[in-house]
């Protein structure tokens, strides 16, 4: 097989279901339409109340094949202290960063209620910049992305853009599942989380409906920009998805 480096999109999560549950469609888009996708997750998801570290990483890795991503990588931060202003967090991520060569970053949006999302957003952010830089002292050669996006977690936002899921959502549904240790109280040693609870993956899907609903479509992942977006075709803005007029007043 060949190698997928450089990748065109690498989304960027603090535990191994972060990126399903948050923008998973957006990555089996991205694969279907033949970009080289890849996932890093910053932590083996250790501090979690149900599985282990070995079931939790089969079930990424079983996630990331429903997805169709390239590859998945994992650079083991402690679970429950990532810390963008520790030097050597921030290193092995730029040095992630200078080996896997993406196109555009999808990560956390900063504001978020679980600490470890607002502070790998953080990370990632520091890491991005430094990447770029050549005398910064980390692992390959000097490399930035051309763009990174916040993806919502528990906190949603006013989007700068929306994709259209609609065609993905059942692989993104599957590979949610995929993380049964996560989302089933299936199990004597199963204890009840959010993550568990019954209604969980709806809630989900409503989210998703709600934000599809914005541009016109069934199913939608939102994303902020903290920079202007730019065109160099104008293709992508005359087919864009877009409501019908009245859609939402009659």
């Amino acid at each position: 097989m060949p190698s997928p480096l450089p990748l065109d999109f690498l989304a960027v999560g603090a535990h191994p279901d972060d990126v399903e549950i948050s923008c998973g469609g957006t990555l089996a888009v991205a694969a279907a339409q033949g970009h080289a996708v890849g996932i890093l997750d910053l932590t083996l998801g250790e501090l979690a109340t149900n599985g282990t570290v070995e079931t939790r990483a089969a079930e990424a890795a079983e996630a990331a094949k429903v997805l169709g991503v390239a590859l998945r990588r994992n650079a083991e931060l402690p679970d429950g202290a990532i810390d963008s202003r520790d030097p050597g967090q921030v290193r092995r991520v730029v040095a992630l960063f200078r080996a896997l060569r993406p196109t555009i970053l999808l990560t956390h949006f900063p504001r978020d209620r679980h600490p470890d999302h607002g502070e790998a957003s953080r990370l990632v952010d520091r890491a991005w910049y430094l990447a770029g830089l050549r005398r910064y002292e980390a692992e390959g050669d000097p490399f930035r992305s051309e763009a990174r996006y916040y993806f919502a977690s528990r906190i949603g936002f006013e989007p700068s853009f929306v994709v259209d899921v609609t065609a993905t959502w059942d692989a993104k549904r599957r590979a949610i599942l995929a993380h049964r240790s996560q989302i089933s109280r299936e199990g004597q040693e199963a204890r009840e989380t959010v993550l568990n609870e019954p209604g969980f993956v709806e809630r989900i899907e409503t989210r998703a409906r709600h934000y599809g609903g914005l541009i016109g479509v069934r199913y939608g992942e939102p994303f902020r920009s903290t920079e202007p977006l730019g065109f160099r075709s104008l293709e992508p803005l005359m087919r864009g998805a877009r409501p019908q007029p009245g859609s939402f007043t009659g």
